[in-house]
């Protein structure tokens, strides 16, 4: 049983989607892993526009996708996860 049910994707998690279209939003987010400091600045992982992997240093704002935990046996149904056409699961 799960504690906190909506949360960011740490990278490892996020390398499990292979790349897909999904993690492909047009916008940079944050990941919840960290990657490295440089000058005591720290540098985070995140997902770029393309949806590839980088890192940014913290100053930086970008957005966030949060993640969600669904109870057994959901199933998306439909949408795009916009405000326009939300997730439908079933």
């Amino acid at each position: 049983k799960l504690t906190y049910k909506v949360g960011l994707m740490s990278s490892p998690e996020m390398n499990l989607l292979n790349n897909s279209n999904i993690r492909k939003t047009g916008q940079n987010y944050w990941l919840t892993s960290p990657d490295h400091f440089f000058y005591n600045y720290p540098f985070v992982r995140i997902v770029n526009t393309s949806g590839d992997l980088n890192y940014y240093n913290v100053d930086y704002t970008l957005g966030v996708r949060p993640a969600v935990s669904l109870a057994p046996f959901t199933e998306y149904v439909d949408g795009d996860g916009s405000m326009a056409r939300p997730f439908i699961v079933n």
